[in-house]
């Protein structure tokens, strides 16, 4: 079976790039052919499908003119390129199915126009929320949850200006989902795949498509070690985006409070990096707390491996979480926010712990339960935290279920040949 990959991102960026390469790499292992279409970045992976990515779309350029932002406002909701380009790619490759990641935006729905005319299957994954929310987060600016889009109609992301606090890009945001809606292009989607159960119940009651919605637990790479590293070397850590939606700010708040002799180790990048230098200074904490860039591999690795307690404290609804799903396969024990996905991977007191969402004093709380624990405790609780996530991270039972399901869609489209 040769399966054509979209994502927009064709480089290591975050949680979506992971999944991204996990299923890459998990579908070529099970015999299976992996073409990709993605947009054009300095950063990208090399692959032989590169020559029909599409060119780099940045509108936050403030040196853009309004005629050229008028323009590429325009390809931001139905790309021409894209359409031209993925047909190209089709007729050369002829892929059996098409499994889409993030496309809005730079790559749009304009391919999916392409893989209805050639008869191709398409399956979706719902790594964010964009269907129900313009921007995405569900989040206003002031970082209360929303869901007056999904309730009340998409022009609440206008009226509250969710895009960045920018009028032009919530109008811009707006205008695209009114499209998507009105097009039907969600019902163009065969089926969606839902990383946990909040998300599949959450777009069902939003009514907006007609596809069904299957729901899978996220996997972890064919080549994952699962492994108790209960031995550590004192250190609370977060690793992931430096993003408001990520919480990191809640965590420094819990930390500076607390009296405890463990160091706190950040690892990412982010919008909000400068913030939290600036948070760490003005509260004395550099001595206490180390924050690093993004850091990836086998280094990324050995500092999870090193860790005392992974914090997970998200504060927008968040979905498969790959930085719990990958400090669990190695024995950490979490404390994550009690919202959405976060709440089905981590059970409170069994394999992790559960803190409220954006309350300090709630994740304090919960970091120092981990900190107070006798090392047998520990070590027995890491060991389970291991098993739990074999079983629920397998990569085979991922895929083997993927490839029925691309057959029988398959066999009702009969393909393109």
């Amino acid at each position: 079976m040769k399966i054509l990959l979209i994502h927009k991102f064709h480089y290591m960026l975050g949680g979506t790039e992971t999944f991204h390469y996990n299923l890459a790499e998990a579908l070529t292992a099970a015999g299976h052919e992996v073409v990709f279409f993605s947009m054009y970045d300095e950063r990208n992976i090399p692959c032989a499908q590169d020559k029909y990515f599409v060119s780099n779309v940045n509108y936050n350029d403030p040196n853009l003119s309004v005629f050229k932002k008028v323009k590429i406002g325009i390809k931001l909701i139905y790309s021409f390129e894209s359409k031209h380009n993925i047909e190209k790619l089709i007729q050369e490759e002829k892929p059996d199915i098409a499994h889409i990641g993030l496309l809005h935006r730079q790559i749009t729905f304009s391919v999916v126009d392409v893989l209805k005319k050639y008869n191709i299957p398409v399956v979706m994954h719902l790594h964010e929320l964009t269907a129900v929310c313009p921007c995405y987060t569900m989040l206003r600016q002031d970082g209360t949850i929303c869901s007056d889009c999904a309730t009340k109609g998409y022009w609440n992301c206008v009226k509250n200006k969710c895009m960045k606090g920018s009028l032009s890009k919530s109008l811009l945001a707006y205008a695209e989902a009114q499209f998507l809606k009105h097009g039907h292009y969600y019902d163009k989607i065969d089926l969606y795949i839902a990383e946990c159960d909040f998300y599949k119940n959450l777009v069902e009651k939003a009514h907006f498509t007609n596809s069904p919605i299957v729901k899978m637990n996220n996997f972890l790479p064919i080549n994952q070690e699962y492994k108790a590293y209960y031995e550590h070397d004192n250190y609370i850590l977060y690793f992931g985006r430096y993003a408001r939606e990520k919480g990191v700010l809640t965590i420094l708040k819990a930390y500076a409070e607390m009296n405890c002799a463990e160091k706190l180790v950040l690892v990412g990048k982010g919008s909000e990096e400068e913030k939290i230098k600036e948070y760490v200074t003005e509260h004395n904490l550099q001595d206490r707390v180390q924050v690093n860039g993004a850091i990836f591999g086998t280094e990324m690795d050995r500092i999870i491996e090193r860790a005392k307690v992974v914090l997970v404290p998200s504060e927008w609804y968040e979905n498969g979480a790959f930085v719990a799903l990958q400090a669990l396969a190695k024995g950490k024990i979490v404390v994550a926010s009690n919202i959405a996905g976060l709440a089905e991977i981590i059970q409170d007191g069994d394999t992790g712990f559960l803190a409220e969402a954006g309350n300090p004093d709630s994740f304090a709380a919960a970091i120092q339960k981990v900190l107070d624990m006798p090392d047998e405790q520990y070590k027995k609780m890491s060991e389970h935290i291991v098993e739990y996530a074999k079983m629920r991270c397998d990569a085979k039972k991922y895929v083997d279920k993927l490839i029925s399901m691309y057959s029988e869609l398959i066999s009702v489209k009969k393909g393109y040949k």
